[in-house]
C-alpha cells in the first residue's frame, strides 16, 4: 500500500496476522510481490530517521522524550481571534495534527510492519537490521527513545493537554507491527537483546496502560475505541509473555461488547452516528474480530456466536458488492471490507468469494488475495 493510501485510515488499512496467515501467504508470494513489498518500504524509509525528540515544541511536561500530538479532528475556532478553543469536525483530518510524533510514529509502524513482513518471507538480514535500527531508534536508545506513555497524545488545543483518545495513536497503527514483531520473537528469529529491550519497554507502556487515568477512561468506552484498547492490552501482554492473567478478563468483556454494539439488525449503532459510518462500522467489527482470533490462539471458540453472525449477514453483501447505504464522507478502499470477511471466515468459518482486481503495488492485493486463495484450496482438499 502506497504510503500516502496508508495515512488514509491507518487502522482500517492494517492487518493482524497471525502466523498460520503468515504460513499460507509465503507459500504462495512471488518474487514480484516480494519486489514490491520493497518498494513500499523504500516509500517509508524515504521519511528519514525520526524520534518524539525532534518534536518544534515540547509537551507541557517539558520532557523532550514524551510523546505529543492534536486531535485530528479539531481544527481552529472560526469565532475567535486566537482560534481557541479548538472545534470539532467529524471525519475531516487536520493537516496540521497530522505532521510531529503522530507522523513519526506512523511511519515507524509502516517501515516495521513492511520490514517485518519482508523478513518473515526472505530471511534477508537487511530487513532485520532496518527493524532494529528504527525501533531501536524510536524506543530504545537513551537520546531519542520514547517514553513508555501518551499522557500528551491528541490534545485539543484550549481545551486539554491530552485525550484518552490520543491511546489510538499508538493503538491503530504501531500495535499492528508489534503483533508481526512477536511472531518473529516466537520463532526465534528476533535479536534476544533487542527483544528483551522492547519487553521492558512495553511492561512500562502496559502498566500505564491500565492504570493511567486516560487508559481507564478508554477501556471504558463503549464503541470502537474502548475495543481498539482491548485488543491493544491483549496485544502488548503477548508480546511481553504475560498474557495468562488477562485473557479470561478479556474474553469476558468482548462478549459483552459484541452483545452491546452490534444489534438485532447486526449494524453497530454507534458508529453510524459517525460522518464516515462504514469506515467506523469496519473499524468496529476489526476490533472484535481482531481481540477473537487472539483469543482462539487461547482456546476460546467463538464460531457460534449471535452478534457476529448478524454483523456478518448485514455486511457480507456490502463488502462483497462495495455498497452502502449510511453516510460515507470519504471513499472507501473496499480491500478493508475484504479483510473483514477473512477475518469472519476465521472466526465464524464463513467463506465468501471475492473477485479480487489486479491492484500493483497494494499489499492488500498482494497479501489477502494469497489468503483467499489458499482458503479456496483448503476448501477443494
Amino acid at each position: 500500500m502506497r504510503i500516502e493510501e496508508y495515512f488514509d485510515e491507518i487502522v482500517n488499512n492494517l492487518y493482524l496476522f497471525q502466523k498460520k496467515d503468515l504460513e499460507q501467504i509465503k507459500k504462495r508470494i512471488k518474487s514480484v510481490d516480494i519486489e514490491q513489498l520493497d518498494q513500499l518500504l523504500e516509500e517509508g524509509i524515504s521519511f528519514g530517521l525520526h524520534s518524539v525528540t525532534e518534536k518544534k515544541h515540547c509537551a507541557p511536561s517539558k520532557d523532550i522524550h514524551d510523546y505529543m500530538s492534536c486531535s485530528i479532528y479539531h481544527w481552529p475556532n472560526p469565532n475567535t481571534p486566537d482560534g481557541l478553543p479548538y472545534v470539532e469536525r467529524d471525519g475531516i483530518d487536520n493537516p496540521e495534527a497530522l505532521h510531529g510524533d503522530k507522523e513519526s510514529l506512523r511511519v515507524l509502524a509502516y517501515i516495521t510492519y513492511v520490514s517485518a513482513l519482508l523478513y518473515y518471507f526472505t530471511k534477508e538480514k537487511k530487513y532485520m537490521d532496518c527493524i532494529i535500527k528504527y525501533n531501536s531508534f524510536w524506543f530504545l536508545d537513551e537520546k531519542t527513545k520514547m517514553n513508555p506513555n501518551l499522557r500528551y497524545a491528541q490534545c485539543i488545543p484550549g481545551v486539554n493537554d491530552g485525550e484518552p483518545g490520543g491511546i489510538i495513536d499508538y493503538a491503530a497503527s504501531y500495535a499492528y507491527a508489534l503483533q508481526l514483531l512477536k511472531i518473529l520473537h516466537q520463532e526465534n528469529l528476533l535479536p534476544e537483546e533487542f527483544y528483551l529491550g522492547m519487553k521492558h519497554w512495553h511492561q512500562e507502556f502496559l502498566k500505564w496502560l491500565l492504570t493511567s487515568n486516560q487508559g481507564r477512561i478508554e477501556g471504558e468506552r463503549l464503541n470502537n475505541q474502548g475495543s481498539l484498547y482491548d485488543l491493544l492490552i491483549l496485544n502488548i501482554s503477548e508480546f511481553i509473555e504475560e498474557e495468562k492473567d488477562i485473557v479470561d478478563l478479556y474474553y469476558t468483556k468482548l462478549i459483552q461488547r459484541m452483545e452491546f454494539q452490534i444489534n438485532e439488525d447486526g449494524m453497530l449503532p454507534l458508529e453510524l452516528v459517525r460522518t464516515k459510518t462504514k469506515s467506523y462500522t469496519t473499524m468496529g467489527l476489526k476490533m472484535l474480530l481482531e481481540s477473537a482470533c487472539l483469543l482462539v490462539e487461547q482456546g476460546y471458540d467463538f464460531k457460534d456466536n449471535a452478534a457476529l453472525l448478524r454483523a456478518y449477514t448485514y455486511v457480507m453483501p456490502h463488502y462483497q458488492h462495495n455498497t452502502w447505504e449510511h453516510m460515507q464522507i470519504k471513499k472507501f478502499d473496499p480491500y478493508r471490507g475484504y479483510y473483514i470477511l477473512y477475518l469472519f471466515s476465521k472466526i465464524l468459518h464463513k467463506k465468501t468469494e471475492i473477485l479480487f482486481e489486479k491492484t500493483p503495488m497494494h499489499w492488500g492485493y498482494i497479501l489477502l488475495e494469497k489468503l483467499f486463495e489458499g482458503e479456496n484450496e483448503d476448501g477443494k482438499n
